[in-house]
């Protein structure tokens, strides 16, 4: 056989050969591709975007598990620590008694300088504030028929604008001026404070305002010609209410105690404490007409008097001095109170030092400092040492055990007196909690 020939038939041969093997690999990939085809189509595997979300989920699952959190709805949060600070004030009398002097009372002022002019040399505190507490005495009432007393008030209705254009929202009515015009002075004094965006609580009436995510619940009470007993029952009852109603922040107030005298009685105490074992976060007290001192009670304020502060009733007043009390309550983000700050902002209740003009001014240079000495030594009086030498500070033990109150000894020409107590049992570092602006702290504390 020619050999030429040979060597054609062997590569017609392993052409055949090659071109076998190219269709069984195509044959292959074709076969392949078909039953991914198949396998996709019917669900059997998931594409990549499906692994991934899978992958997530189950990342998420791990998570939860580790951080503990449930798929039921999350108990109510803030979104971080949360502070609000509140101003209180003592007695206001918005108005004059039928036999006073015509020519210089409180109606006449107002027909002079208008109804802006009360509040104005405080205005700027309130404004800053996240809540502003009043104790209205008398009524703000049209009506004629007065109670038989001696001793009434009342002033126009118009003239709550001096609240409400002052930043003052909340009104406490448990006192001994609330019915001073009968049911109809009082029904109307309610309905004016409300048309005009004012809390009203007291006499039974509690209310609960939320703010910043914190319900605040408003107790008042009058304690003027009752007994204890009586109180502690009344007290006990409101304090539930607002307890109901999921307040994280109770606020007392009490009509009490006598008229002149600086130091609180035994009724004063007693109530006081009552109120912080049945829950309440903050006691004030008003109608002695003077300042009385501070105490923590189980990691708790009480400021047992805070005067007069704007006082249509008087116009010559035998003590002048008053304070706006301006605590500030830090709170964690599961809405637990951590730390409390009482801040006192010395005052007189007239911008004259010669008479009362009925216009509440703060203190400034030496009347400042004696006003803040007056209440270190009213407070001392009571068995609470008020100091502002940091070397001194001790704990007070709360409710917890482990409440803390510190101080600051610094003072500056434009200050403010202010103690910190803390249910963490920290010290704090005595910054300036007001909510003014251009007020330097003078930091005291309030031990046991």
């Amino acid at each position: 056989m020619d050999k030429n020939k040979l060597n054609h038939n062997a590569d017609r041969g392993s052409n055949k050969q090659q071109q076998l093997y190219l269709n069984i690999a195509f044959f292959g990939v074709f076969a392949c591709a078909a039953l991914i085809f198949l396998l996709l189509a019917f669900d059997k595997i998931p594409p990549v975007s499906e692994h991934k979300k899978a992958e997530k989920e189950t990342l998420s699952t791990e998570a939860q598990s580790e951080t503990g959190t449930e798929s039921a709805t999350p108990k109510e949060t803030l979104a971080a620590e949360t502070s609000i600070t509140i101003s209180l004030m003592g007695d206001c009398t918005l108005g004059s008694a039928p036999d006073s002097d015509q020519y210089n009372n409180f109606d006449a002022y107002q027909s002079v300088y208008g109804i802006d002019y009360f509040f104005q040399n405080v205005k700027s505190y309130l404004e800053g504030d996240d809540l502003s507490i009043i104790n209205l005495e008398g009524a703000l009432t049209t009506a004629e028929n007065s109670a038989s007393k001696s001793d009434v008030y009342k002033g126009d209705p118009s003239y709550v604008s001096a609240l409400s254009n002052s930043s003052i929202e909340a009104v406490n009515l448990a006192n001994d001026h609330t019915e001073d015009y009968g049911t109809a002075g009082l029904t109307e004094t309610q309905t004016t404070l409300k048309d005009a965006g004012i809390t009203t609580f007291g006499n039974d009436d509690t209310s609960v305002l939320e703010i910043k995510g914190i319900k605040v619940g408003l107790v008042g009470i009058s304690a003027i010609d009752k007994q204890v007993s009586e109180c502690r029952t009344q007290l006990t009852n409101d304090i539930n209410a607002v307890k109901e109603q999921g307040a994280n922040l109770i606020i007392v107030n009490f009509h009490w105690g006598a008229n002149g005298e600086t130091t609180p009685d035994s009724d004063q105490t007693t109530l006081a404490h009552a109120a912080i074992d049945a829950g309440a976060d903050l006691v004030v007290g008003h109608h002695p007409h003077v300042l009385q001192g501070m105490e923590v009670y189980n990691g708790r304020t009480i400021f047992y008097s805070l005067g007069n502060f704007c006082d249509g009733a008087n116009m010559y007043s035998d003590d002048m001095d008053t304070v706006i009390f301006q605590p500030t309550f830090t709170f964690s983000a599961g809405k637990e109170l951590t730390q409390t700050t009482n801040s006192i902002i010395p005052c007189t209740i007239s911008s004259d030092s010669t008479f009362n003009n009925y216009q509440p001014t703060p203190a400034e240079d030496s009347e400042k400092t004696r006003i803040e000495e007056k209440v270190k030594e009213l407070s001392n009086q009571i068995g609470n040492s008020i100091s502002g030498d940091n070397s001194d500070a001790n704990s007070t033990s709360g409710s917890d055990g482990n409440t803390t109150a510190s101080s600051e000894s610094e003072t500056s020409s434009e200050s403010e007196t202010s103690s910190e107590t803390s249910s963490d049992g920290s010290s704090s570092d005595g910054s300036n909690n007001s909510a003014s602006d251009g007020n330097d702290s003078t930091k005291l504390f309030l031990p046991e």
